[in-house]
């Protein structure tokens, strides 16, 4: 790889070795403020899978079946990420300039109302205008979750604590599955005691459901958020002056801004595999079982890089690792294109995965780092804001491609070597340009954010074993 001028903001400082992932562990969780924030977040992260999973039988349930049935559930997901397109930079700006506790605590007793509104509403349109409402309320609540965390651990813990904040998020999701199955077989005994209950157990989900995010007021009530200046700052300045602040910050920053854009980039990365992942393995010759082998391949992969990876790599520079997984990521997206093959596509999924999911973490942490607290709300709101906007433009876009390519290229062909013989489709022709795409933004990131210019990877990596052995 290229070097570069290093940059001249966010540097890194995790340079030194760290102590054992116990120790630094205990120690993190030691922090009663940012143990209760985590508590928080795991809380309404489960509230907020087990209500996508609520929502979607729910809207599958009113709507009138065939067609309609399909519509209705994919209104859902739309409605789900359509707010954060319009509002996210708004948000960001509240979560700058309101106290972020109250911030918090308003928006989880809101979203409570909202949820348990639904099942006695009991109609279609109303479920849909209150998934609106509470994906507005979410964005402003998780920028003020986010900006608070780098307040209340030390720079050298930040990571871990991302890495644990990013585990709630995501490892939740199995937890709410099992809940919403539970749920569903509880329903029928309860409709004794609770004759407003459906027999499909919908209805009690969506009730847990908006007590998950009760818990969660009632655990941030107990917190006490750190004193901040920004706020007094900025209660002179209009929202507009507020949101042109924040957006100057991504602009004139050359660090943020790679930053940004290659954690777009991860992110897009990974969708477009889930994206095209059904048309992949149906080319391929496998059906719905090995969609669901990809899906959890991905996703075992991600939980490894975020939870394993910056450990494996401590030592290292984050920014490096941070072009470095970017770059690898589009190197694998290359190889699953040429080289499509369930066998070969499984463990290499799981490889893609774990690099996405080590650049997740280590830009989260970097931007924590890097941008100051007066605009570090505004900062985590946009990243979430362009999260959706990337996600609906590659779950549109990427199926529409494929089509393109097969009708452009006159796929699928077929090559044979051996006894091996590979089928080619459109599928595979948008993970090559999106693997191409996933190297120049890494090889991109690594020129704008090296803060070691002139060492190699092998060099730095031989003088981190040095050290730990040393240790």
């Amino acid at each position: 790889m290229s070097t570069g001028p290093p940059p001249t903001e966010g540097h890194d400082t995790a340079g030194d070795l760290p102590q054992s992932g116990r120790s630094a562990l205990r120690q993190l969780l030691a922090i009663r403020p940012f143990r209760n924030l985590l508590a928080a977040g795991t809380v309404s992260s489960f509230g907020d899978w087990l209500a996508l999973l609520a929502t979607t039988a729910l809207a599958a349930e009113l709507a009138a079946g065939g067609v309609g049935e399909y519509l209705a559930v994919s209104g859902v997901f739309i409605l789900r990420i359509a707010p954060a397109v319009v509002l996210g930079p708004l948000a960001g700006v509240v979560a700058d300039r309101l106290d972020r506790r109250r911030t918090m605590i308003a928006g989880d007793l809101l979203r409570c109302a909202l949820f348990v509104s639904i099942p006695v509403v009991g109609t279609l349109w109303w479920m849909y205008v209150a998934i609106v409402v509470i994906e507005c309320i979410s964005l402003f609540w998780n920028p003020a979750k986010d900006a608070t965390l780098p307040n209340l651990v030390p720079p050298a813990r930040l990571e871990m604590a991302n890495q644990l904040g990013l585990v709630g998020s995501y490892g939740t999701a199995p937890l709410a599955a099992l809940v919403f199955s539970a749920l569903a077989l509880l329903s029928g005994p309860l409709r004794t005691v609770l004759p407003g209950l459906d027999p499909e157990g919908i209805f009690l989900a969506i009730y847990v459901d908006g007590a998950t995010f009760l818990i969660s007021a009632a655990i941030v009530w107990r917190l006490t958020f750190p004193a901040r200046e920004a706020s007094e700052t900025l209660a002179g300045q209009s929202i507009l002056r507020t949101v042109t602040d924040g957006l100057r910050i991504v602009k004139e920053r050359p660090f943020v801004r790679g930053l940004i854009a290659g954690m777009l980039g991860a992110f897009a990365g990974g969708g477009l595999v889930i994206g095209l992942a059904t048309r992949f393995v149906k080319d391929m010759g496998a059906g719905a079982p090995g969609y669901g082998m990809l899906f959890v391949a991905v996703f075992t992969g991600m939980a490894t890089g975020i939870v394993g990876g910056p450990r494996a790599l401590a030592g290292l520079s984050r920014p490096r690792i941070f072009g470095a997984a970017l770059t690898s990521a589009g190197v694998l997206l290359l190889v699953l294109a040429v080289v499509p093959v369930l066998l070969v596509a499984l463990p290499l999924a799981t490889v893609l995965g774990a690099v996405i999911g080590v650049a997740w973490v280590v830009g989260y942490t970097l931007l924590g780092l890097t941008v100051e607290d007066e605009v570090r709300g505004r900062t985590f709101a946009l990243v979430q804001s362009l999260d959706g906007v990337v996600l609906v433009a590659v779950l549109a876009l990427a199926p529409l491609l494929a089509a393109a390519f097969d009708a452009m290229l006159s796929l699928p062909r077929t090559v044979s070597l051996g006894t091996v013989h590979l089928t080619y489709t459109g599928a595979m022709a948008a993970y090559l340009i999106a693997g191409l795409g996933m190297c120049a933004a890494g090889l991109a990131a690594w020129r704008t954010m090296n803060d070691k210019p002139g060492l190699t990877v092998v060099a730095e990596y031989r003088d981190v074993r040095r050290r730990r052995r040393a240790g």
